[in-house]
Parts: C-alpha cells; structure tokens; sequence
C-alpha cells in the first residue's frame, strides 16, 4: 500500500524534536544542580538510539538549524555543560565526548531535554554508565578497530594495481556522486565518474553502498565525448537508466520517482492559508529527492512545520521547496545540477506520515506559490 503522509496545520510552538535549551532564570542561567549524591546515567546503546532519532545518527553534523552534532546540542546548552573543554560547537566533538556533555544533561534537566526522542530511546535517569572515553584536547587520535562491516570502512584514494593510470575510491557511509566527484576533482563531474563505474554502481546513480570501489582517476574516469563532425548514434546498453536519457534532453527531472498525492491547492482547515501549497509524494522515509533542474541552494535546514527542508533558486527565477526530509545532503550557497540528490525524504515537522512536499514559488519564502505540477510538465517532466 502506498504511503499517503499529509501535513497537520501549522502549529509554531509545537515541540516536535529535542530543543536542548539552557533555561534563564531572574539570577541567570539555570545551571544542574551540584552535589544532590544521586547519579543519573544512560548507557551507550540508548545514546546511540537518541542520536539515531535526533540526527540520524550524524555525530558531526550541522545543518545550520541552530542544533549541533548527534544529539542536537543547542550551543547555549554546550557551554553551560562544559562541553567547550573539548570544542567549540558540538558538532566539531567526537561521539564520546558528546556523550560525556549529555550526561550533564541528563543530571541537570532530565529525559525531558530531548522531549520526544528520549521516549521513543528509552532515555531515563538511572541507567548503566556508558563505555566512554573523552579526551580534554579537542583531538584525538581514534582507536584502531578490526573493520567489522563495510559501514567501518574509512574514504581512501589508493593507486590501482601496477597500471597508475587509474586511482580508486572506497565509498563510505553518507557519500553520494556528486560529493565524491567534487572532493576528487573528477573530470566531468558526477556523470563522468558514474560512467566510469555504470559496470559496479547499476542503474541507479544514487545508489552507492559502502565498502564500493570507485575509479575517480585516469582514462576510465571521464566521459568519452563525440567529435562535431560525427554524427554516430551511441550504443543504448540495458544498463543505463532511463532518468539520465531524459536529463540530458530536458531542462528538468521529477524530484522523485512516485506518483503524487495531495493535490495543489487542495482546499481544507489542515493547512494555515487555507489550502495545500504545495503537491505531495508518496514515497518512504530514505527516499533519494532529486533537484528538479540546476540552481542554488538559499536555504537548508531546519524550518518550523516543514521541518528540514530545501529551498533552491534556479535561473528562470522560480524557486523549489523539498519539506519533511529525513536528511540533507547540501549546504547554503551550494550549486547543483539536476538531477542531483540533495536529501532524503522523511516525516520531520508537521507530518502525518512519510512523504516529500514539493513547492514551487516566486520567492524563497513561503506564501509566494504557483503550481508545481504545471512548473514541471512545463520543464519536460511526465506526471
């Protein structure tokens, strides 16, 4: 059965992931108390379902929301909690140490600082000591450990063979093409370094596992191009997918590979102007959400009802809106290609049920919208 998720109404002061806020008082800032002879503790496993909930896992990561590293530390609350001894920001920590700072967290405000992931964790005062190591220097060197799983596997660039004219990449955990192609500098971009590799990645660019080698130097790097007098036809092989034939003749791709649901414009007491500003696609929670043409990235991260979103400018001035991500793959500023997997879709914010809410607009903020699905069938896209 397909997954039909739909927004609830915009509520702003609905509390629907782990604020980790430092509250301040008439004094000043309330701090944990000290002293109290009661230890308050969780173990290693229920941290790692907390962040699991919070970030997905992502102990470094930044999307720009205001919320830092795995557990989503406010930086208010990172340095009432010490967490400065070990960096700056959270997300600049190692896991352990934000462990380390969330256990001061946990003495002084309780469970309720991350208010709806310590349910789902099983977060509670009380629990076993976790089995960490933090370290004062804000760098340490890892521990070595026997690699147990292709999720354990560290980004290398190693020669290949005797031949040197190639160099391989190990995927890791997170990587997509277009990072990739970037960091390597890999001639033609994401495309080129897919063509390079069609044979070990399949039909589906966007699908890379970790433990993957990839080619990024050398002649089976690049895209072999025809020269202007030829006019020869390319040989169609059943491996290359039908998303990249059509990038290649039209100015815009579907943002992702589903049918819609809620229609635009669809009218109902749901949605704060009145109607749906948007359209919705059916898809499940870690679906790859696509740019739908080329532009620049002017907001991603966190916002409100929509929870983590996308918002990107294209040339004709027009600007598209990804809501509801479970997570995000560019940054503010970023250029992308259409085509290019800027997250994955989710059911953060106010959501029903996992799903990608797509705008069109006139302007990077909400309220200035048009319709989508014209925008699209316009741009050369079958819906």
């Amino acid at each position: 059965m397909a997954v039909r998720g739909r927004h609830r109404r915009y509520q702003p002061n609905r509390i629907n992931r782990a604020s980790l806020t430092v509250t301040a008082g008439g004094a000043g800032m309330a701090l944990p108390l000290i002293g109290t002879g009661v230890a308050h503790a969780a173990d290693l496993d229920t941290w790692n379902k907390v962040a699991a909930c919070e970030s997905t896992s992502r102990w470094h990561v930044n999307t720009g929301n205001g919320f830092y590293g795995g557990l989503q530390f406010a930086q208010s609350t990172w340095e009432a909690y010490g967490g400065t001894r070990y960096a700056a920001r959270a997300d600049q920590a190692t896991k352990d140490q934000q462990i380390a700072v969330a256990e001061k967290v946990l003495d002084g405000q309780g469970p309720g600082a991350w208010p709806v992931c310590s349910e789902r964790a099983g977060l509670t005062r009380g629990g076993d000591d976790p089995d960490i190591q933090p370290a004062s220097t804000t760098k340490q060197t890892p521990k070595k450990t026997p690699k147990t799983s292709v999720q354990d596997v560290q980004p290398q660039t190693t020669p290949q063979s005797r031949a040197g004219k190639a160099e391989m990449y190990t995927v890791v955990r997170g990587d997509t093409l277009s990072e990739i192609a970037e960091s390597e500098q890999v001639k033609g971009g994401w495309r080129g370094l897919y063509a390079a590799n069609r044979k070990a990645i399949g039909a589906d660019p966007d699908l890379i596992l970790p433990g993957q080698r990839l080619a990024v130097r050398g002649k089976a790097a690049t895209i072999t191009e025809p020269a202007p007098t030829t006019r020869s036809t390319p040989k169609k092989t059943s491996a290359e997918p039908k998303e990249e034939a059509a990038t290649s003749s039209r100015s815009m791709v579907a943002p992702v590979s589903a049918a819609t649901g809620t229609p635009y414009r669809k009218a109902g007491a749901l949605w704060s102007k009145g109607y749906h500003t948007g359209v919705d696609f059916a898809v499940p929670t870690g679906t790859s959400v696509k740019a739908v043409g080329s532009g620049q990235v002017v907001s991603a991260g966190w916002e409100g009802s929509f929870g983590y979103q996308v918002v990107i400018r294209h040339a004709d001035g027009r600007y598209t809106q990804y809501a509801h991500l479970s997570a995000i793959s560019v940054r503010d500023g970023q250029s992308v290609g259409a085509g290019q997997r800027i997250g994955r879709s989710g059911s953060t914010g106010n959501s029903t049920g996992p799903h990608l809410h797509f705008e069109v607009r006139t302007g990077p903020g909400f309220g200035a919208d048009v319709d989508p699905v014209a925008y699209l069938r316009a741009g050369g896209v079958r819906i």
